[in-house]
């Protein structure tokens, strides 16, 4: 992970590409960006509140409260009922709808989805064991418990699972790779939407997810890059056989 950015206190000055001083709000705005491009929160965490992050930044919370504004227009934020902020997208782009249209509509968009997925995550488990630090190790270990705790609900199913692929995203220490996660996010949660919740559910299968994702991780930890690519290629794998054998044949059409 890079550092944190320096904090934009309002005695600072910075300038833009005219010359001109920069307003304190849009040099808080610049700051937050800094801070999702280096991956210090995931889509759908929300934000600190304002006053917390007026008094981290050495700014007044209008300039706080103008910069969210600023990039909630942006695409990069959005409100929460009940309130507060949660990152939407740390590109400020949102995926086709479409997209995810695709995937929910057809069994055969979903499988080729899940093995781009392969491709993509197994390289990531690999660099997670070499990259991933000791607190990155911790957070991997706090994510599987509570996703797989049995008391648990299990409306929480996907958020879960999606959040534990994430978190290996950013121990891979790739911020490329990362970006690139978070811009599919929609889709690829969707994709675990319909696997977790429409074409399985049920302890068995939950079971297996679960022995797959102790298994990645026990590998990241180790430090095994050989093997933490073998676990995550075997998790995706059968999660696409499941997929492919267990769907009808005109469902896949």
């Amino acid at each position: 992970m890079q550092p944190t950015p320096e904090k934009p206190s309002e005695q600072t000055a910075e300038h833009g590409e005219d010359g001109r001083p920069k307003r304190v709000a849009d040099r808080v705005a610049d700051t937050l960006l800094a801070r999702f491009a280096a991956g210090d929160y995931l889509p759908g965490e929300r934000l600190p509140g304002e006053r917390q992050l007026a008094e981290d930044m050495n700014v007044s919370r209008v300039s706080v409260r103008a910069a969210l504004q600023k990039l909630k227009t942006r695409g990069y934020l959005r409100a929460v009922q009940g309130g507060g902020t949660e990152l939407l997208s740390s590109t400020g782009i949102e995926m086709d709808v479409a997209m995810t249209d695709l995937v929910r509509g057809s069994v055969t968009n979903l499988t080729d989805l899940m093995e781009l997925r392969r491709t993509l995550e197994t390289w990531a488990a690999r660099r997670a064991a070499q990259n991933a630090t000791d607190e990155q190790l911790a957070e991997l270990r706090s994510t599987f418990q509570r996703a797989h705790d049995p008391r648990r609900a299990a409306k929480y199913r996907v958020e879960d699972d999606h959040r534990l692929h994430m978190m290996i995203a950013r121990a891979s220490g790739s911020i490329i790779y990362y970006h690139l996660m978070k811009m599919l996010h929609d889709v690829l949660h969707t994709a675990l939407d319909e696997i977790r919740f429409h074409i399985f559910a049920g302890p068995q299968f939950d079971d297996m997810i679960q022995n797959h994702h102790r298994a990645i991780i026990d590998a990241i930890a180790a430090r095994d890059p050989d093997r933490a690519e073998q676990a995550m290629y075997e998790h995706l794998g059968a999660v696409i056989a499941h997929v492919t054998e267990r769907t009808p044949k005109a469902a896949k059409d």
